[in-house]
Formats: C-alpha cells, sequence, structure tokens
C-alpha cells in the first residue's frame, strides 16, 4: 500500500495551528508520521509505502494531530479508508474529508495519493522466462514498457533496477536508457528536465546510494542552520524585518562558501557507479551537441543538483539527513540555499526578476569554474573496469537484500495491466510476441496458485 500525503485544506487554525498526520492500520497500530507543520501552511508532500501488509489488515486511518505543548498532542479529526474500497494497481488522486473526533463542525480536506496492490508472488523459477526476456541484450522490452508505462513509471523503476542489480547490470540499465533519451531530444535546455523512466530511475538509485555522500556534503551546514536562530532568507516579503536584510546575506553567503566546500570535497565518497553514468552521458551529449560548451556540465549537474542536493536540502528528514523536520526559519534557509546552488549549477546568475538575489551573483561568478571542474571529476570514471569492486559483492549476499521475487511479481503484474498495448506492438517487435506469450503463460500458473490458496 501507497499512500502520498501532499496537503490540507480548510482546518480551522486556532484549532490546529500546528498539524501533523499518524497513519494506522486498523484505526489501532501506529505505522507512520508526517512533519509537524506550523502556521497556516500545511504541505507535507511524504510518501509512504507498506511492504507485506498482513491479511487482517482492512483498513488505513490518517489522523489529524494538533502538536501541543510539553508533549500533550491532541487527535482532532480523522480519514479511513477500507482497503476492500481500492481497485487493485489503480492510483487515486483524490481530496478526502475529514470526519472530526469530536462532532464541531468543518474540519476541512486533505488531498492523498493511493496505490493498493493485492497480489500474489510466486516461486522465483515460475518467472525466469519472463525475467530472460526483461535482461536480453538491447533491452528492447524495458525500452517498450517505458513508452507505455506512464502511470507506473515509479514502480516500473524500481523493480527494474533491483532486477538489474541483482544481475550487476544496473549501470547498463542505467546508460542504455539515458543514451535513448538524449537520442529522442532536440534540446539541451529540455534534457531529462521532465519526468521520465530514465530520470525517475537516476532519481531512485542516487537516492539508494548516495547517503554517505549527502552526509559528507550538507550535514554540517544542516547541522548549523538546525542549531541557529541566524535566518538566511532574502526575500522581503517572507522577512520579519526589512533590516535583517544585510545580516541574513552575510548569513547566506557565509554558509554557501562553507557547503560548496562541503560538497567539492566529497568526491570519494559518490558511488562510483554512478560515477561511470556520469561519464557516459557526458559522453553522449558531446557526441550529439559538439559545439555546445556548457551541456557535459549541465548534463551532470541537473541530476546531481537539481535531482539529489536540492531534494536533500529541501526535504533533509527524507534523505534520512535529520530526525525531526526542521523548524520555519530553517526551512526557509535551506530554501534560499537550494535556490543558489541551483543557480551556481546551471552557471548563470540571478536577474532582474528577484533583485533582492543579486547579492549572491560574485559568489556565483566565483565558483563557475570550481564547479565545472567538480563535475568534470566527478565524471571521471570512464571504464566499467573501474567498477571490479562490484564483484566482491556475492550474488547471495545481493540477493539477501534485494527480494528479485517480489520485483518480478511486480514488473509482471504492469505486464498485465499493459497487455493490450504490448499486444499492439506484437507484429513489429517479434520479442514483444515472445512476451506476451510468456506474460499469458504466468497467467496461468497464477491462477492455479490461486485456486490452491481458495
Amino acid at each position: 500500500f501507497k499512500l502520498q500525503c501532499l496537503y490540507a485544506h480548510g482546518q480551522p487554525p486556532k484549532l490546529v495551528p500546528t498539524p501533523y498526520c499518524t497513519i494506522e492500520f486498523n484505526n489501532q497500530l501506529k505505522v507512520a508520521k508526517t512533519k509537524i507543520r506550523s502556521g497556516n501552511e500545511s504541505n507535507w508532500n511524504e510518501d509512504f509505502v507498506f511492504d507485506d501488509i498482513p491479511v487482517d489488515i482492512v483498513s488505513v486511518t490518517l489522523t489529524l494531530h494538533n502538536k501541543g505543548k510539553r508533549g500533550k498532542d491532541s487527535e482532532v479529526a480523522e480519514v479511513i479508508m477500507e482497503l476492500d474500497s481500492f481497485v487493485n494497481a489503480e492510483e487515486k488522486d483524490n481530496w478526502y474529508p475529514f470526519a472530526g473526533i469530536a462532532p464541531m463542525g468543518d474540519w476541512g480536506y486533505v488531498r492523498l495519493k493511493t496505490r493498493y496492490i493485492h497480489d500474489i508472488i510466486m516461486p522465483n523459477d515460475k518467472y525466469s522466462s519472463f525475467q530472460q526476456l526483461v535482461l536480453q541484450p538491447g533491452l528492447q522490452v524495458v525500452h517498450s514498457l517505458a513508452d507505455i508505462c506512464h502511470l507506473d513509471r515509479v514502480p516500473l523503476a524500481q523493480s527494474l533496477l533491483n532486477i538489474f542489480r541483482s544481475e550487476h547490470r544496473e549501470t547498463e540499465l542505467l546508460v542504455e536508457l539515458n543514451n535513448a533519451e538524449i537520442e529522442l531530444e532536440n534540446e539541451t535546455s529540455t534534457l531529462f528536465r521532465g519526468a521520465s523512466l530514465p530520470t525517475t530511475l537516476m532519481d531512485v538509485y542516487m537516492k539508494a546510494e548516495c547517503g554517505e555522500f549527502l552526509k559528507m556534503a550538507l550535514s554540517e551546514l544542516i547541522n548549523k542552520l538546525m542549531e541557529s536562530k541566524q535566518s538566511a532568507e532574502l526575500n522581503p516579503t517572507k522577512m520579519d524585518s526589512i533590516e535583517d536584510a544585510c545580516n541574513n546575506a552575510e548569513f547566506l553567503l557565509q554558509i554557501l562558501d562553507q557547503v560548496t566546500l562541503s560538497i567539492f570535497t566529497a568526491t570519494d565518497s559518490f558511488p562510483r557507479p554512478i560515477r561511470y553514468v556520469f561519464n557516459c552521458l557526458q559522453k553522449a551529449v558531446i557526441a550529439k551537441w559538439p559545439n555546445e560548451r556548457f551541456v557535459r556540465t549541465r548534463v551532470v549537474s541537473g541530476f546531481i543538483f537539481l535531482r539529489l542536493l536540492c531534494p536533500a536540502l529541501l526535504n533533509p528528514r527524507q534523505f534520512g539527513l535529520v530526525t525531526e523536520a526542521p523548524p520555519h526559519h530553517v526551512i526557509r534557509s535551506l530554501i534560499m540555499v537550494a535556490k543558489c546552488l541551483q543557480n551556481l549549477a546551471n552557471l548563470i546568475e540571478f536577474g532582474g526578476k528577484e533583485p533582492y538575489m543579486e547579492v549572491v551573483n560574485p559568489f556565483i561568478l566565483k565558483n563557475k569554474e570550481r564547479m565545472v571542474v567538480f563535475l568534470d571529476q566527478l565524471s571521471s570514471v570512464s571504464d566499467v573496469g573501474d567498477l571490479k569492486y562490484l564483484a566482491t559483492v556475492s550474488v547471495t549476499n545481493l540477493s539477501n537484500k534485494l527480494d528479485t521475487g517480489r520485483d518480478l511479481a511486480i514488473l509482471f503484474h504492469i505486464c498485465v495491466v499493459h497487455l493490450s498495448e504490448l499486444c499492439s506492438m506484437t507484429e513489429s517487435q517479434p520479442i514483444i510476441k515472445t512476451l506476451v506469450t510468456v506474460v499469458q503463460m504466468l497467467l496461468t500458473h497464477k491462477k492455479r496458485y490461486l485456486d490452491m490458496i481458495n
């Protein structure tokens, strides 16, 4: 069961000044908790995934709380969702009305994205023919699924990544799909900017593998901001007093110097397989746009800053950098730092639309060349032979971490959902005709297992 708690609207601010939500099974077993918000801001945007839910769990409850002083929190409203009300594997994006714990007026709504999958996982050997097709050189099956499975992009990426990692072929998967996207793109300005299977794969892989790098690069900054009362806010409409502008700017420039130094000196902690993928990205974009001076820089900076460092700054709890959500003034300071780093990564200064940001331009100009050198150094793993250390990880140990059977079952389920689209490809792609045959065979096996269970 996947639940994405986006945001709430219409709660009485005097009764819920500091809201947060808990998630419970059967209205009694608490399994998760969102960040605590303050003021009128109830924007959580947090994902929760629950695997292997016991069969006796029949409902999921989202309870709205108000954070009280001295630990005296109060439950104020709830949303109860019965699991049997969900269509299997369908993603829903709905506004749900809160029902008050005590019947006293309107408690507003919460927007939730949900997806509930109820399925069985057959023994791994039943999926062997299916797995062989997915892993075939050229990755034709993967390319076909990328073209049709837009709504299933995240589970598709996660299952594919685990299946290929179990074979030590994750870099092959990433390089192949990245190259295909580069081949289709005409403009460098929009390259890897949209949501696609290649960008989702990179997002999932970097988040899973780059924890040590993020700690080396960002922990000192985040801890300093958490311990300080000084703000780095430059937007005059969000300052407590316009007189704070000078001190805030001085503090922002100081922490920008510190965090860029931490990032630039953390290269050795960055996972080598991803550095190899970055190297392949640089080679591919240089070959396609040989006259674009900074395309090799921006293709890497887009991933490491736009899709890793800046999201980690904006959501440090989701990336395991803090245990509790930062207070509001720290969140605003982190937003300012992320904004400045993104401009530096794009090698562009702030313009006239945000005149209050122009104080940062000398910092950007000073660090442009350092940024180019850092990204080139990060992308300097040029031979897959540099990754031989992966061979020291036995397949047995890796299999303990990766439940390949579960991932094959998810991938099979995605193929079943999109079986009609796959059938339409069979005349032009013989391998997809074979895939459809294997999927239909697996459906027969699955029916037998369900009959045995029932």
